[in-house]
């Protein structure tokens, strides 16, 4: 079994940006824990993250968290939905990422039709995984509820397009994916076990290693097809 590294997936990440057409970038670094947006900030951002992972999470008035997106390696973050949602955004881990002029500081002679598509690209594919999310919570059992969400992780990151990959390093703590999926970290903790007691998969050590993906995905009903989403092969 071929772990996909994280040195791996953030160097295909890296690949990406340079073929990109973003000028007039910077580049920028946070540690992990470091809050790169929070409620109350006015200033759109967005950027390009390059390396680590990014958690978006929101408070409730009872003071519980709800996760409601992971950013990773290759995606264009615009914090202007984090704004109106009031999410919090996090490095999740060490972080790097290349952040672009804001598009109200552009000229309109240097606006990029490239960053432009690629905003409305992220646009749509936050919203799928924001509805698949919903219906995982609402209409999913624990275990389905947290399988999807580690299939969806590895579909994100290219996991399964490397030849004998079938794992991948992962900084969630149970704590986190529990509050992505609705679920107490002592039942996140039990259905990681019984997926390793039924040769499903095994979560150790920050690797994810599906033993069987296969069976794991029809098991749960795992359709990867929202993550690259008709509507965006024709914008």
């Amino acid at each position: 079994m071929v772990t996909l590294t994280t040195a791996e997936y953030e160097l295909s990440a890296s690949r990406h940006l340079k073929r990109r057409e973003f000028a007039g970038g910077a580049y920028r670094g946070y540690q992990a824990g470091e809050t790169i947006f929070e409620v109350g900030n006015r200033r759109a951002r967005i950027f390009y993250l390059v390396s680590g992972w990014i958690i978006s999470w929101k408070l409730l008035p009872n003071g519980t968290r709800m996760v409601s997106d992971f950013s990773l390696p290759g995606d264009i973050v615009w914090t202007a939905s984090a704004e109106l949602s009031r999410e919090t955004m996090q490095a999740l881990s060490n972080i790097r990422i290349y952040e672009l002029p804001a598009l109200g500081d552009r000229k309109p002679e240097n606006a990029s039709n490239d960053l432009h598509r690629a905003l409305l690209l992220e646009m749509v594919r936050r919203q799928a995984r924001l509805t698949e999310r919903m219906a995982n919570i609402g209409r999913r059992d624990a275990l389905a509820r947290t399988a999807h969400l580690l299939l969806e992780l590895a579909v994100r990151l290219g996991v399964f397009q490397h030849e004998s990959a079938d794992g991948f390093e992962c900084p969630l703590t149970q704590a986190e994916i529990g509050d992505a999926v609705g679920l107490s970290t002592v039942h996140i903790n039990r259905v990681l076990k019984d997926m390793r007691l039924s040769g499903l998969l095994v979560f150790k050590s920050g690797v994810v290693e599906f033993l069987d993906r296969k069976k794991l995905e029809e098991l749960v009903d795992f359709d990867p097809s929202y993550l690259a989403p008709p509507a965006e092969r024709r914008l």
